[in-house]
């Protein structure tokens, strides 16, 4: 206190030398720790101090913990030199100045987490299996109040798998709960925290509940109440202190907030407060109300709603039942899987079926109730609702569509799931022959129109079921004979290239990417994720591009251009120009695709390519040059040389 009074005061500093220097006059080891200390040097003399004690505590044998070098172990102190030496598990034998060790250094004690886990890593691994709470509130001893995240940053340094954290903190979570030295916040950003002794609810407590002035508060006191009390355990002063607390709330959250709103009611209810501090009979009744109901459930989470419908069934549980049937169109994702399972587990399966059934029979179902029938098909069975395959169809209609916000991420949900492999195939297996090749030709058809890689799904069902891959010839051939401009020819050689390079999209580039995204997803918030975006820009890049390819592909046929007649210039032809100089040059025409400087082949729809085509021998014309357009004269007009049509066929 007196450090902290006298921070700045220069003369009590030099006090606190002398004093020291004094004090110590006959130990040679604490003097040398008295100029390490940094008294003349501005440091805070809370520090000053805070040294003193780490320098003085330091002794060959006592474990001390060091930021970069981790937990050691004290091997000597040496006051000649005025260092200290230590043995780290990463550095023995490491030495340290005093002034140094006394700032960095942290001393621990044998029940320090850091302490046990040098001494003995295995014992505390073996802790973590069998009792999880008690390494819990062990970090808690040895660091304090801690987050969860921090708490799993500690935990998982060499004494839990990464991979295993979750079932770890189940388990932990779960029996500290029980505990009433441990306080768990409601929000995984707070510190956990462990007491001295049990919390006790008693006139104290209460007061500083009367005196909370935010909703945050008054709901976290009564959250920490819940697990510990029940109304019956309240006396009338302290259920009446949560009903004005209550009343408080509502009188200035419950017109802005729907969240605060219901979480007030729920409240409200537990603790069985007076109807002239909230009247929640009359909330209830609002809330059982179908617009009402939907404002509240988009408004809170999955928990809070879980509690709102146990309060309303209690309430008015027909009317309950009837307000989730005629909204379950209109739900988002997360508030259907609560108000579905709540209905089933309530024995409502014929409601919840009926409503399925006219929405799928109607073809009426979002994206939200597809994808919830996708994730389940026992239930698309047992409700008579078809099968996998059935439903596959009336998702690719639904995904023609555009959606935006909650429907667009339950719309990205269900893209995913059903180019699932696993999805496919079961869907596939459901089909009768007649529904696959429809299927099929629907992807087909649909390709670069769907947010899918319809590529990668007709890929996967013709692996299953080879002979789907006849459709995707016969869809080709009659592209190609439909749409097939004149003159839409290229070389073997070209074709195929071009048919390797839709493959390799196909096969590689698409499936990795959708891997890609995968990842990039898992790394959170999509709104602030690079690599998803990025992503998403390649996904797009690839897709049209497979479908120019495709197009390509059966627009333009392949040939060896050997049979085709030479009386005038044009594809399938060799002419030989003479230039004004008096120089010849030769030209091999060939298809759409074809080029090749050294072999002298250029395309049909080259600009040299359309000034040739039509003449004859012994025509003057202006073709393209160097430096413009100039004067030449065609010499012959002949069949392709064996070494151009063994070229066409090669690749």
């Amino acid at each position: 206190m007196r450090a902290e009074w006298n921070n700045g005061n220069v003369a009590f500093r030099e006090v606190c030398v002398k004093k020291l220097t004094a004090m110590f006059r006959n130990d040679p080891v604490r003097k040398k720790f008295v100029i390490s200390l940094g008294l003349d040097r501005g440091i805070s003399l809370a520090e000053c101090f805070r040294r003193l004690d780490t320098l003085q505590n330091m002794k060959p044998g006592l474990l001390c913990v060091d930021r970069t070098w981790g937990v050691g172990m004290v091997k000597k102190v040496d006051a000649f030199y005025e260092r200290v030496t230590i043995d780290f598990s990463r550095k023995m034998g490491h030495e340290m100045s005093f002034a140094y060790a006394s700032e960095t250094l942290q001393l621990v004690d044998d029940a320090h987490l850091l302490a046990r886990k040098y001494r003995d890593a295995v014992a505390l691994a073996s802790l973590a299996e069998t009792e999880a709470a008690e390494l819990v509130r062990i970090a808690l001893r040895s660091y304090g109040p801690l987050p969860v995240a921090r708490l799993q940053e500690i935990l998982s340094d060499g004494i839990i798998k990464p991979d295993g954290w979750k079932t770890f903190w189940d388990s932990a979570r779960k029996a500290l709960k029980t505990d009433p030295l441990v306080i768990i916040p409601a929000k995984r950003n707070e510190p956990i925290s462990l007491l001295d002794k049990a919390k006790a609810y008693d006139s104290s407590w209460f007061a500083q509940l009367a005196a909370e002035r935010t909703a945050e508060g008054v709901f976290a006191r009564l959250e920490s109440l819940s697990d510990n009390a029940k109304p019956a355990d309240l006396d009338a002063a302290s259920l009446r202190i949560v009903g004005e607390r209550l009343a408080f709330l509502m009188k200035g959250f419950g017109d802005k907030d729907m969240s605060i709103r219901v979480q007030i009611v729920v409240l409200a209810r537990q603790w069985t407060v007076s109807l002239e501090h909230v009247n929640w009979e009359r909330e209830a009744g609002m809330l059982v109300e179908p617009a009402m109901f939907m404002a509240a459930a988009q408004a809170i989470t999955s928990k809070r709603l879980d509690a709102m419908l146990k309060l309303l069934v209690d309430y008015n549980s027909a009317r309950l039942y009837e307000t989730i049937t005629e909204s379950i169109p209109a739900m988002t994702m997360n508030v259907l899987n609560s108000c579905v399972g709540f209905m089933l587990d309530q024995g409502q399966d014929s409601a919840c079926s009926a409503v399925f059934k006219e929405l799928v029979g109607m073809r009426k179902a979002g994206v939200e109730v597809l994808f919830w029938l996708a994730r389940r098909p026992d239930r698309l069975e047992s409700w008579g609702l078809g099968t996998t395959g059935d439903l596959a169809f009336q998702i690719l209609l639904s995904l023609e569509k555009t959606y935006n916000g909650e429907r667009l991420r339950a719309a990205n949900q269900l893209c995913e799931l059903v180019q699932q492999r696993e999805w496919l195939e079961a869907a596939s297996h459901s089909m009768n022959e007649v529904q696959r090749t429809s299927f099929v030709r629907y992807l087909y058809a649909a390709m670069g129109k769907l947010p899918v890689d319809t590529s990668a799904m007709i890929g996967r069902m013709v692996r299953v079921y080879p002979q789907l891959a006849e459709i995707l010839v016969s869809k080709r051939n009659e592209a190609a004979e439909a749409t097939a401009p004149k003159g839409g020819l290229t070389s073997w050689r070209s074709y195929r290239q071009r048919q390797k390079l839709l493959e390799k999209i196909v096969n590689e580039d698409i499936p990795k990417n959708s891997r890609d995204i995968g990842v990039a997803r898992s790394y959170g918030d999509l709104r602030e994720n690079f690599e998803y975006k990025a992503a998403k820009e390649q996904q797009g890049i690839l897709m049209r591009r497979s479908g120019e390819l495709d197009q390509d592909l059966s627009t333009v046929r392949g040939t060896d251009f050997s049979s085709v007649p030479v009386e005038v210039a044009g594809m399938g032809s060799s002419v030989t120009l003479q230039m004004a100089d008096g120089h010849t040059e030769q030209h091999h025409i060939l298809g759409e695709w074809d080029q090749d400087t050294e072999m002298k082949i250029i395309s049909c729809s080259s600009r040299m390519g359309k000034v040739l085509a039509g003449h004859r021998a012994g025509d003057e014309l202006l073709v393209p040059g160097d430096q413009g357009d100039v004067l030449c004269k065609i010499i012959e007009v002949s069949s392709l040389p064996e070494a151009v049509i063994i070229w066409t066929r090669e690749g």
